[in-house]
């Protein structure tokens, strides 16, 4: 499997707003932005956004992942992450992972956080980021939880995923 990554772009926002919309089950916060805020945050110099697609022996799955990744108050934190169910049980998420933070130590970055907010449908990620390695910070009674991968400690992963990303599509804006 060959996951192919790449910075949100002006070719690829209706499909990234398209499953940021209508991604329920494998989305972490299900935040939802139109197509003008994409574009917005595609130029935002403290964002990193990811789209995916994954290509196996039988194909291309097209566009199966997108995350959106915030500069705050001097963390990194996921605003949003989604998957398509079809790739679930593949690694994607660990692939994922592995390059998003090589991408944020290479800006400095030290912590990693990010927030599962429970809806009817999502109950199948409640536990993404323990799986991932993070430590729970803190839970709310209505069933969100808040996380922190610290960077330092972190190891990539031995996922069966080829990484193709574009040499300098992700260049720092920090």
């Amino acid at each position: 499997m060959t996951l192919h990554l790449a910075p949100f772009d002006k070719i690829g926002r209706p499909r990234i707003t398209q499953l940021i919309n209508k991604s329920n089950q494998f989305n972490l916060t299900t935040r939802r932005y139109t197509e003008a805020e994409i574009a917005i945050i595609e130029d935002d110099p403290s964002a990193l956004t990811l789209q995916a697609r994954l290509v196996d022996c039988f194909g291309d799955n097209g566009m199966i992942s997108v995350i959106i990744c915030r500069k705050e108050n001097g963390s990194w934190n996921i605003d949003t992450w989604l998957m398509s169910c079809r790739v679930l049980g593949r690694r994607v998420e660990q692939a994922m992972l592995q390059f998003l933070s090589q991408q944020l130590k290479e800006r400095g970055a030290t912590e990693l956080l990010g927030s599962f907010i429970p809806t009817k449908r999502n109950g199948l990620v409640k536990d993404h980021y323990p799986n991932l390695g993070f430590d729970l910070v803190s839970a709310g009674n209505d069933g969100t939880t808040h996380w922190r991968l610290d960077l330092t400690k972190h190891r990539p992963y031995n996922a069966p995923i080829r990484i193709a990303a574009e040499a300098g599509k992700f260049t720092s804006h920090n």
